[in-house]
């Protein structure tokens, strides 16, 4: 099992195959109560990932992990604080269960994989584009990865780690990559 943070349904959503790729993923991807609540959340605000979620939820393509009793004061720990250390509820909630559970955690968020690396040493953490790149992904979309990219990419602003960026834009394509906020400046210019 894989714990993934709101940020990273919201990214698997907007690529429009989050069903492929739940199927595709030898390990199952799961989502705490807490991000799941932040995505019921969005409803009010005129979001549809939280209708997105309950369809995949319905499908039996993932499930929901309840933060423990036991996950509290990590929980505590990581949402209170100066705000440079303090991480989102889904995003603590992700960690708490991910580290519980001696499981992988899916985040996306620069200040909470920063946070993640310090405070847990050995809880793996991955991002949304680790998941979209994985063999098994990669070959469960085919010629369509471009698209799945792109989708999260202008859909949901999907966060590119650096190190994966170049490889995006060659999936993506160029001139598509030009309209990617989420990307780099840099590789968003012609010839970049």
């Amino acid at each position: 099992m894989r714990i993934a943070d709101a940020s990273v349904w919201i990214n698997l959503i907007a690529t429009e195959r989050a069903h492929v790729i739940l199927r595709a993923t030898p390990v199952p991807l799961r989502i705490t109560d807490v991000a799941l609540a932040e995505l019921e959340r969005g409803r009010s605000k005129g979001r549809q990932a939280a209708d997105e979620m309950a369809a995949l939820l319905h499908m039996g393509l993932t499930d929901v992990v309840a933060l423990a009793a036991e996950d509290e004061a990590l929980f505590v720990s990581l949402v209170s604080g100066p705000a440079a250390e303090t991480l989102d509820d889904g995003e603590a909630a992700t960690l708490a269960c991910a580290h519980r559970l001696g499981v992988c955690a899916l985040i996306d968020e620069r200040k909470a994989t920063q946070i993640a690396a310090r405070r847990f040493e050995t809880l793996e953490v991955l991002s949304t584009v680790d998941l979209l790149l994985s063999p098994e992904v990669r070959n469960a979309c085919g010629e369509d990865l471009g698209d799945v990219l792109f989708g999260a990419l202008t859909g949901a602003r999907m966060r590119v780690p650096d190190h994966h960026a170049e490889e995006i834009v060659r999936v993506v394509g160029a001139e598509r990559a030009m309209s990617c906020h989420s990307l780099p400046a840099r590789l968003r210019r012609p010839g970049g």
